[in-house]
């Protein structure tokens, strides 16, 4: 039997199939596209997602800070000067002479300022917490930190800030451009104080006080109205060095009154009021100074008096301000220094905080947006296999549907074919016969040939129809129980001279009162098939022989067809049982293609199978299986 060649998908079948493949690539690669560019976007938005927030994070905390300094920058604004030395005179005490330790003299009240202090003009350096001539007068619970506090203002800042003759402490910043000469700063504070009080609080004119205080009686100690330090009674009102002593206090009487004459009272000229000294305040500024080694915020001030320029400020502490950040920040960090970048936000001249965004947030947004990736590929895969699916099961139907239409017309002109040789049999045959041509003594022969082409003719109009009923789905066999033997031995004995007349030789091998379940008509149409096909694919063979033969098979009984030519190849193997296909090429024997396929849907409605079996030798067997 000749292989014919695997059947190619239709041309309109391979243009619609190109067509709609174009369209779904467009339309996927426009989708992918737009979807690529807004996985990108989702991307880059949760990887700035860390960012963002620690910048709103430096932001809020920088807002905080700023206000925390602030409010300390509006306190120390109202702060008399002479707070700034370890002992002062307040002013309110009416003018007595009376010193009292400063309230910065036991540390800073707030904890932002590591220390306060206050600069001569001879670059003296005081704090407010160390009194070297009267150590007692010194914070001592932390007396070395206070004294190195003082050396490294003297040694970091009275460069810088010393005040000078005709120069402000401000412009004397080496980081703050100078301004023009012209522009003259407006002091913004001006005070007047009683000379009293301004000797007293004035350089070292404070410990000549406190000593002299130290050496009055400690019986007479009374505290002052505003200090709560001991002062004693004869010191109020009066110098030191011109302490009044009152008259003693004697027994003698008063004389005898005497006639005085009248005369005009005389008033006593008034003393005039001593002149208040004028003090000229600056306002507090933010600078920045090394200090201790690092960049450190530091509020200056100037004060001017008649006796010179005084220098007068305080250091916050950065070690506080760190550990102050630390707890707001949380699991961010942040730092406060002078750089200057986009994402920082300032909090005073010149220092900036930076929030650095937390290292577990930064690896959560890219495992999110990987996952974003990773989803829209996922779909995009999904979506584009099933839309393959369906573009290959659109194709698959309009293949099928081409096939068939090929398939349809191929068989309409098979039809056509096989219709058209039996009845030119038949209508030779019955020319002959009408009008008494031919031998006369062959008419039983050519009567015979017209009943052979007749049956042939039934036949093929029999598979005809059967193959419609079974498209239909109305193809109804009624299998009963009968005498299988038998039956075969009359389908080989009607077969029998048209295969004697074809040159074929039928054995037939069955045992005669073999049992099976069948139907008759399509027992009749299954063997009649495979006779035809085993006597049309075998005329090539050098044996014509074709066996019938039929055996109990365990629970089934076999009836088995064979041939010797040239068989079945295992690729049409697979498509043997398929409608209108046929194991040869055009210029084989003529045929419908539709036997095999009709044949095994008969077998299955008997509730049996046919089947092809490949044996060593050649040739082609078919097996039909019937229950028993």
């Amino acid at each position: 039997m000749t292989t014919a060649r695997s059947p190619r998908m239709p041309a309109r079948a391979l243009y619609a199939a190109g067509l709609l493949a174009a369209a779904l690539a467009v339309l996927l690669g426009a989708w992918f596209l737009s979807g690529w560019a807004d996985v990108r976007a989702q991307q880059r938005e949760l990887a700035a997602a860390p960012v963002h927030d620690a910048e709103r994070k430096a932001t809020e905390l920088a807002g905080e800070l700023r206000a925390e300094l602030g409010r300390l920058m509006s306190r120390e604004l109202e702060r008399p000067y002479f707070h700034y030395q370890n002992l002062m005179h307040d002013p309110r005490t009416s003018g007595m002479w009376s010193v009292a330790p400063s309230p910065l003299a036991s540390g800073p009240e707030d904890p932002l300022v590591l220390g306060y202090f206050q600069l001569d003009p001879k670059g003296g350096v005081t704090t407010p917490t160390i009194n070297d001539a009267f150590p007692e007068l010194s914070e001592r619970r932390r007396l070395a930190e206070h004294r190195r506090f003082r050396d490294e203002v003297l040694r970091d800042l009275a460069g810088a800030l010393t005040p000078k003759p005709g120069v402000l402490v401000a412009e004397a910043a080496p980081q703050v451009k100078k301004k023009p000469p012209q522009q003259k700063r407006v002091p913004a504070q001006v005070i007047e104080i009683d000379p009293n009080s301004y000797v007293q609080n004035y350089s070292g004119n404070a410990n000549e006080v406190y000593q002299q205080q130290r050496a009055t009686v400690p019986d007479s100690i009374e505290l002052s109205n505003e200090s709560n330090v001991p002062v004693t009674r004869n010191q109020r009102n009066a110098p030191p060095q011109t302490q009044q002593q009152a008259p003693p206090v004697t027994d003698v009487p008063p004389p005898k009154p005497k006639k005085i004459r009248r005369a005009r009272p005389v008033v006593p000229e008034p003393e005039p009021a001593p002149t208040p000294i004028t003090i000229t305040i600056s306002p507090l500024e933010w600078r920045t100074f090394t200090f201790a080694g690092a960049p450190t915020l530091v509020a200056v001030r100037e004060v001017e008096t008649p006796d010179g320029l005084l220098a007068q400020g305080f250091v916050v502490d950065r070690s506080v301000v760190t550990s102050w950040l630390a707890t707001r920040a949380g699991a961010s960090v942040a730092q406060l220094g002078t750089h200057n970048q986009p994402s920082t936000a300032e909090v005073a001249p010149g220092w900036h905080l930076a929030v650095s965004a937390n290292p577990r947030a930064l690896v959560e947004a890219a495992a999110n947006a990987a996952g974003v990736a990773n989803g829209f590929l996922l779909r995009f895969i999904l979506v584009g296999v099933i839309a393959a699916l369906a573009l290959a099961f659109v194709v698959s139907l309009v293949a099928r549907a081409e096939r068939l239409a090929r398939e349809r017309s191929q068989f309409a002109a098979a039809a056509a074919h096989e219709l058209r040789t039996p009845l030119a049999g038949l209508q030779l045959y019955g020319d002959m016969l009408a009008d008494g041509l031919g031998d006369p003594g062959k008419m039983r022969d050519y009567a015979r040939r017209m009943s052979e082409e007749a049956s042939r003719l039934g036949r093929v109009v029999s598979n005809v129809l059967g193959f419609s009923q079974l498209e239909r789905g109305n193809l109804s066999v009624e299998p009963t129980t009968g005498n299988l033997g038998r039956e075969l031995a009359e389908l080989a004995e009607r077969a029998q001279p048209a295969l004697d007349r074809a040159g074929a030789v039928l054995e037939l091998d069955v045992p005669p009162e073999l049992a099976a379940r069948f139907d008759r008509d399509a027992l009749a149409r299954i063997v009649g098939n495979l006779l035809d096909n085993a006597e049309k694919y075998g005329r090539e063979a050098e044996d014509r022989t074709i066996g019938l033969t039929a055996r109990e098979t365990g629970d089934a009984v076999e009836v088995v067809v064979s041939d010797h030519g040239p068989g079945v190849t295992q690729a049409t193997h697979a498509r043997l049982f398929r409608p209108f296909t046929r194991g040869v090429t055009s210029d084989g024997p003529a045929g419908l293609g539709r036997g095999l396929a009709l044949s095994q849907a008969l077998a299955r409605a008997m509730g049996g199978e046919l089947e092809y079996r490949a044996d060593a030798g050649a040739g082609a067997t078919f097996v039909l299986r019937l229950a028993r």
